[in-house]
């Protein structure tokens, strides 16, 4: 369970402080998706960043399975929107970069790799470098990085953002079919209100700067086939969506 109790975050902003989060409280039950949307500059990124352990500073807690979180000890798997790959190395070699810092080359789980980059259609490209592919081949190296260090967390930041529509719809469905058979729990920052439906079991809304959380919501068509052609998508969008507005417009 990661648990995130009254986190606030200030950042010194011409020797004054700057509140960006102010006491956040989201808990993700092991094995669930948690989508997080608000606006920009409301503090989605730090929340993200004190996740992952960049950064140290904060008031409030932040515990997975009752454990301060500690990127030394915990596994944290992290998809960003730029990818984060190194352009000289071969597919392969991003996909078990994080496994092999974290657990050394000798035991990488290699039946696994092997499964998730068929899973997600890159084993013919194994050998060759992210330069050589299209945006969306790039962002399923990064997807395939992240479960393949079997994480106990996973941290999605807008990580679709910048795909067209189509492999955008294309790239969600691809990650939830992977991540049904891995029910890794995970937190995605979102500023689509489509996305967060579709993806957050979840939907936590952030209020404009300094981010507070305004409400949470548990979406009750998360995991539904074809849910894009159902109609109580589009009642619960057009629902989310005004509730989104209200927050922010106060």
């Amino acid at each position: 369970m990661i648990e995130i109790k009254n986190l606030s975050v200030k950042y010194k902003s011409n020797d004054k402080d700057f509140l960006a989060l102010d006491r956040i409280n989201i808990t993700i039950e092991n094995g669930d998706i948690c989508a997080v949307i608000g606006p920009s500059g409301c503090g989605k990124s730090t929340l993200l960043y004190v996740l992952s352990g960049v950064i140290k500073d904060y008031e409030g807690s932040v515990l997975i399975d009752g454990n301060p979180i500690n990127p030394s000890l915990h596994r944290i798997g992290l998809v960003m929107q730029n990818y984060g790959l190194l352009p000289w190395k071969s597919v392969y070699y991003n996909a078990i970069a994080g496994s092999k810092i974290k657990d050394g080359k000798d035991n990488i789980d290699r039946m696994y790799v092997d499964y998730i980059l068929k899973k997600l259609g890159l084993n013919k490209f194994a050998h060759r470098h992210p330069g050589e592919l299209s945006g969306g081949q790039r962002q399923r190296i990064a997807i395939a990085r992240a479960f393949i260090l079997k994480p106990s967390l996973l941290l999605m930041d807008e990580p679709f953002s910048a795909l067209d529509e189509i492999i955008r719809e294309e790239m969600q469905d691809l990650f939830l079919k992977i991540w049904f058979e891995n029910r890794v729990s995970t937190l995605f920052i979102t500023h689509s209100i489509d996305e967060a439906l579709y993806i957050g079991k979840k939907i936590a809304i952030l209020s404009p700067s300094p981010g507070r959380v305004k409400e949470i919501y548990v979406n009750p068509l998360f995991g539904k086939k074809d849910l894009r052609l159902n109609e109580d998508y589009y009642k619960f969008s057009i629902e989310l969506r005004k509730k989104v507005r209200e927050s922010w417009l106060r």
